[in-house]
């Protein structure tokens, strides 16, 4: 994979790089992924399969996969997803490319991220508490709240320190959330009761959704003033126990 800016800087000139780059698609060599972007499609590269997160950090290496891309990168995704979702600074519109609906989700700013490898190297994904974060502000760009709550509650074990913090910054709507989800996760990630007591100072009046707005109202979470999509019995199924 490279860019022809790259190809630019390795020929003679603009011109000889632009020829033999029109020379190279027409014959099947070398294919777009998007303007700028090329794939080798030649010798050992033939028909080889391209990992989402190599595209991605070929337009932007400071690019972070975000929402249900990075539970599929933590490896906690429910479902697996055809949409590579991912901040960036540099990439704004949105492209297709051999069956993945690449879609940048804004700028990077302060999300927290971590250095993640794949077969074909590094690349920058959210933390697992900046993954809980978003997925449950943004369900939607995780699959929907049923596949955010099933994938989250799949972590092995979380920073509750760090994901309380992150909560409570993100105001009191997602306090509702966090505090509702650690309490289900209570025992697994070992959460202790100073951090659900913190939580619960940083609530405001309510009521708080767990899923879209226009869904009816169905149960309650006194606790955390949070409307459930669902009876407790249902939404509490949603929760992968390890």
């Amino acid at each position: 994979m490279f860019t022809t800016f790259s190809l630019s800087e390795a020929m003679d000139s603009p011109a000889s790089a632009e020829e033999q780059l029109r020379l190279a698609v027409r014959s099947g060599a070398v294919e777009r992924a998007r303007r700028g972007l090329l794939v080798s499609n030649h010798g050992r590269f033939k028909d080889a399969s391209v990992e989402q997160t190599e595209v991605v950090t070929a337009l932007d290496a400071g690019a972070v996969i975000s929402y249900h891309s990075a539970l599929e990168a933590h490896g906690v995704a429910h479902n697996v997803g055809f949409v590579c979702r991912f901040r960036s600074d540099i990439v704004h519109s949105e492209f297709d490319f051999r069956g993945i609906a690449y879609r940048p989700c804004g700028p990077v700013e302060n999300a927290r991220s971590k250095t993640m490898r794949s077969p074909t190297g590094a690349y920058l994904a959210t933390t697992r508490e900046q993954t809980v974060v978003d997925c449950l502000g943004k369900p939607a760009l995780a699959g929907g709240i049923e596949e955010a709550v099933r994938s989250l509650s799949a972590f092995i074990y979380l920073n509750v320190e760090e994901l309380v913090v992150l909560a409570i910054d993100a105001g009191p709507s997602m306090v509702s959330r966090v505090g509702w989800l650690l309490s289900e996760k209570q025992a697994e990630w070992h959460v202790n009761e100073e951090s659900l007591s913190l939580l619960e100072e940083w609530l405001g009046p309510g009521p708080y959704r767990l899923g879209p707005a226009g869904v009816k109202s169905v149960s309650w979470v006194a606790r955390w003033r949070l409307v459930l999509p669902g009876s407790k019995e249902e939404v509490q199924s949603w929760i992968t126990h390890l």
